[in-house]
């Protein structure tokens, strides 16, 4: 899922059918076509650091990628994350072309490649990409998703995670990148983190700076190639935990201005773990029924007209 503008996930892991489906990345035509074709849209790259923070920033972006790439296999939260992805990429065709932007260290990819033909990854962030490729993803570039370098209709689909809340993203610039690169009727699937007073040192960590509402995010869809299928709040049931949680951490001693930021990105004992993947599984299995009004994160399905 995604964590930076340039962007990937930036909390979560597989499911059953997720890691564990077959790739089925091999090279074609089409990716060639796709990535080249638009040579005129360069990726582009982080801007120099301009401050004094920046010597750790860096740093910290790469430790949390890493610590991303170790846990997303297993932690509860990208489990369920990839299977509320299942349910929404199951209505892409046989044979779909399917672009993750914003990949992260690709574990949405290997998912995918159990719903795909063809999945493309890319993010801005070279680290992400290295550790992508350690998946043995093939499909992968470094590409900005404010200018992709993808000609247009080139997808069926479209997978966006925890992207747009990143600052180095113009939100209506990227939405239209997104509208762009996918062929009319296709989908596009974007997460986003729900509530500002939930932002976490994750967040500051993988430079994500704001978080959405359902009311925001339809305002934010406006004025682009998209139409709003359906729009919903997930980990409802959890939001009392997640909250609690947040409010013992801001009370712990913080960190000083201009020092890094602490991850709070961690694996839970095992029992713990598989409960929180358990609560999760059965929200999903209501939610399709009852959506809840709330959540910690929220779930776009979008169709591109």
């Amino acid at each position: 899922m995604s964590a930076r503008a340039s962007g990937g996930n930036t909390r979560s892991a597989p499911d059953r059918g997720s890691c564990s489906a077959p790739s089925r990345l091999g090279r074609s035509s089409t990716w060639r076509t796709a990535a080249s074709s638009c040579s005129s849209r360069t990726a582009t790259t982080r801007p120099s650091p301009t401050s004094s923070s920046t010597g750790w920033s860096d740093a910290v972006e790469r430790a949390e990628y890493g610590r991303m790439f170790t846990l997303e296999d297993g932690l509860w939260w990208y489990r369920a994350v990839r299977l509320y992805l299942a349910d929404a990429v199951a209505a892409l065709p046989s044979g779909a072309a399917v672009l993750d932007a914003g990949c992260g260290s690709g574990g949405n990819m290997v998912m995918l490649a159990g719903h795909a033909s063809r999945v493309t990854g890319c993010d801005l962030s070279l680290d992400a990409i290295a550790l992508a490729r350690r998946r043995g993803l093939p499909r992968l570039l470094s590409a900005d998703v404010n200018a992709l370098p993808f000609r247009d209709r080139a997808f069926d689909g479209v997978v966006c995670c925890d992207v747009l809340e990143c600052d180095e993203v113009d939100e209506s610039r990227a939405l239209a990148e997104l509208a762009r690169v996918t062929r009319r009727g296709g989908r596009v699937i974007l997460t986003v983190p729900a509530y500002q007073f939930l932002l976490s040192e994750h967040d500051h960590a993988i430079h994500s700076v704001r978080r959405y509402t359902i009311v925001r995010l339809r305002a934010a869809l406006r004025g682009h190639a998209l139409r709003v299928l359906r729009l919903r709040y997930l980990f409802g049931w959890l939001l009392p935990a997640i909250v609690g949680y947040r409010v013992v951490r801001r009370l712990l001693p913080g960190r000083r201005s201009g020092t890094a930021p602490r991850s709070d990105l961690f694996l839970p004992p095992g029992p713990i773990n598989q409960a929180l993947l358990g609560v999760s599984q059965a929200e999903r299995a209501v939610g399709r029924w009852l959506p809840l009004p709330f959540g910690t994160t929220i779930l776009a399905e979008l169709e591109a007209v």
